[in-house]
């Protein structure tokens, strides 16, 4: 599981209250397809053989945030929630492509059976969030994703999504990312179009094969608000650019192979959760770590660590609630 799951998915919440105003109505599983009387014909017939695709004995009819909106005025259907409910292969030629007005569309957890991300996503091109995850999608994210240059949401986390990183350069709006528990490999090197995404407020690429060192363009992404890439391959120093990034709140490097120094966090002020657990960091730790005043929870736990740890005589310190140093080289007392 993700290191910021409840982060993101109250995020989507969010997002779906953002594209929900009174002018939509919602028609939840519970009803039958009559309750899109206000619906186009041709919404209604893309919406029921987009159903009829699929095996839907499994679908849970009491879930209440599944359902179809459409739009009173123009009748056509722009957000789609459908969790837990098919059971199938998501073909290139599904129904679900012909609904061109899609603002909102989560299909997450659903038996998608040998099914790569049909090239047809980028056909939606009006989408401000998709959210896939745990759907069991194979293979590459086609190029056509960068077609959807409204998404401000996007995640395709816990898949067996491979490859090189995703072309998401013409995502400009994108506030939130989550490529987690994936197979995505490759070096993720310093061109990446991953650095043009400006308005990035949360990048979630935990649990990967990048096999690289962090490029030094993390630092461009100043608006980073979570940012977590533990147990991703990533080797080498964390670049001093870090330090750019001063709205972090949270930050995720555990189960790499980083080393060098403790990485240059001391002036990023709003950072409450700190985890470099299983590393190769080493040297000593300046004590004005522990002045941060949001810091609760700080683990550096299974590293190469040296000296001691002493808290500074400061008004505006605060000891982290959780604090986590075993298995490094520490030595004294803890002050």
């Amino acid at each position: 599981m993700s290191e910021s799951p409840m982060r993101l998915h109250f995020l989507l919440i969010l997002l779906l209250c953002c594209v929900s105003p009174s002018s939509f109505s919602i028609v939840t599983l519970n009803d039958d397809v009559g309750g899109l009387v206000g619906c186009r014909p041709c919404q209604i017939q893309a919406f029921t053989q987009f159903k009829n695709e699929f095996d839907t004995r499994g679908c849970n009819h009491s879930d209440f945030s599944d359902g179809v909106w459409y739009h009173n005025s123009t009748g056509e259907i722009t957000k789609l929630q459908l969790s837990a409910s098919l059971s199938g292969t998501l073909k290139s030629n599904s129904s679900l492509f012909g609904l061109h007005h899609l603002r909102y569309l989560n299909i997450s957890e659903n038996n998608f059976i040998s099914s790569s991300l049909p090239f047809e996503f980028g056909n939606l091109n009006k989408l401000e969030v998709l959210s896939l995850p745990s759907n069991g999608f194979l293979g590459q994210v086609p190029s056509s994703f960068s077609n959807l240059s409204m998404l401000s949401f996007l995640s395709l986390t816990n898949n067996k999504l491979n490859g090189s990183f995703p072309l998401v350069g013409n995502l400009t709006k994108l506030t939130a990312l989550d490529l987690s528990h994936n197979h995505f490999y490759e070096t993720l090197n310093s061109k990446s179009s991953l650095f043009e995404l400006h308005e990035l407020r949360q990048l979630d690429l935990a649990y990967n094969n990048f096999s690289s060192s962090l490029p030094f363009e993390f630092g461009n992404l100043n608006k980073l608000e979570i940012l977590s890439l533990s147990s991703s391959g990533f080797f080498g120093q964390v670049p001093p650019t870090i330090s750019n990034m001063t709205s972090l709140t949270e930050l995720y490097l555990a189960k790499n192979s980083l080393t060098g120094s403790f990485p240059h966090v001391h002036n990023l002020t709003k950072l409450s959760l700190l985890n470099l657990f299983w590393n190769h960091f080493n040297g000593t730790i300046l004590s004005s770590l522990l002045t941060l005043p949001f810091l609760t929870y700080l683990n550096l736990h299974d590293n190469q660590f040296t000296g001691s740890i002493e808290h500074p005589n400061s008004s505006s310190s605060s000891r982290p609630k959780r604090l986590f140093l075993g298995k490094n080289q520490f030595e004294g007392k803890i002050l």
